[in-house]
């Protein structure tokens, strides 16, 4: 208030100096108050935009000071150490989720095993929380009530980037890193981002050599058409790209794989999950029990999991083999059969 005072003082003091002197017309005048008039919203413009970036910076502080404080506390809680191995594997304790602000829960009451060295998909209609089970087993989130165990020990007692080391996953939802592949591809696993073996075998893993080797600078071919020289890629080859990142690491103990092939038809991911399915198999050798998690809305692909764990209306309702929850007749069965029946009539047409 006082600087808009000063102003409108200066701005009459202005027009009064310019009217008094000789031989000042009242086009000089006008133009001296259509002048400051200007200024004068150029003034406010500014003020206000000051004031705008001023309370986002403060707002901004606020937050990022309280995130630090939360991540300290969490630190200072979380002193165990990720397990080498899984002996026994992971176990959710009558766990419920539901998102800040959310009324209703999107995961509510499960208490499920995930075995060691297991293949498990989970499967459901959209909503039912698959996605949300994912995020705390990566722990993203923490559990709203309940806990989960890894082989016994509270996942909220592990520090979650020290978690975040043993845990690979590929998801529907990705970034495209526009980088050159080798780090595009190494990003998975940061220690080793320029390991030219490491990125190869992870596209071995995903798929994705052929893709790799059909670019003009193999590994080192710049990703993104807005570089000079950057190749870009459909969204289909981005996903293969982000399949191999989800791959990098050798010996996880959870590999998380959450739709991440929706760019490609159900042949070509049934025959990509099959391939990570045996890879899952062959890695229980390793020593690391590592867990293997699939997710799809397509059931067919799913029928060589281990353990298939059915989720309706954010809870768990079903669990078993494919087998065993066809003999069952439930609600696995219902929406086997009802993606079944769909899959034949496209078919047929």
């Amino acid at each position: 208030m006082l600087g808009q005072a000063v102003f409108a003082a200066g701005l009459v003091g202005a027009v009064v100096l310019t009217a008094s002197r000789e031989g000042a017309g009242a086009g000089a005048v006008l133009l001296v108050f259509t002048a400051g008039s200007r200024l004068a919203e150029y003034v406010n413009s500014t003020v206000t935009q000051t004031q705008f970036y001023r309370s986002i910076w403060l707002d901004v502080s606020r937050r990022l000071a309280w995130l630090e404080d939360f991540a300290a506390a969490e630190r200072a809680r979380a002193d165990r150490p990720v397990p080498e191995r899984l002996d026994r594997g992971i176990r959710l304790d009558r766990v419920s989720f539901s998102y800040p602000g959310g009324e209703r829960p999107v995961l509510d009451d499960i208490t499920l095993d995930l075995p060691a060295g297991q293949v498990v998909a989970v499967v459901g209609e959209n909503g039912a929380g698959k996605s949300s089970l994912v995020k705390l087993l990566c722990r993203y989130y923490a559990p709203t009530s309940g806990r989960i165990l890894v082989d016994g020990t509270d996942l909220a007692s592990i520090a979650p980037a020290d978690w975040r080391t043993r845990v690979s996953g590929a998801f529907q939802d990705f970034f495209r890193f526009e980088y050159p592949v080798r780090q595009s591809v190494g990003a998975g696993d940061l220690p080793r981002i320029d390991d030219a073996e490491a990125v190869e075998t992870a596209l071995a893993r995903a798929g994705a050599d052929d893709l790799v080797s059909g670019l003009p600078h193999g590994l080192d071919t710049q990703l993104g058409a807005a570089w000079e020289n950057g190749v870009d890629l459909s969204h289909g080859q981005w996903q293969k790209i982000a399949l191999a990142r989800g791959f990098a690491r050798d010996t996880p103990l959870l590999l998380v794989l959450d739709e991440p092939t929706s760019a490609l038809d159900a042949e070509r991911e049934h025959e990509l999950f099959e391939r990570y399915a045996q890879a899952a198999r062959e890695a229980r050798h390793d020593g690391s029990g590592r867990i293997t998690l699939l997710v799809s809305h397509r059931f067919s692909t799913l029928k060589m999991a281990d353990l298939i764990v059915v989720l309706d209306g954010a809870r768990l309702v079903e669990q078993g083999t494919h087998a065993e929850l066809m003999a069952r007749r439930g609600r696995y069965h219902e929406l086997y059969s009802i993606q079944a029946s769909s899959y034949r009539a496209d078919v047929s047409s």
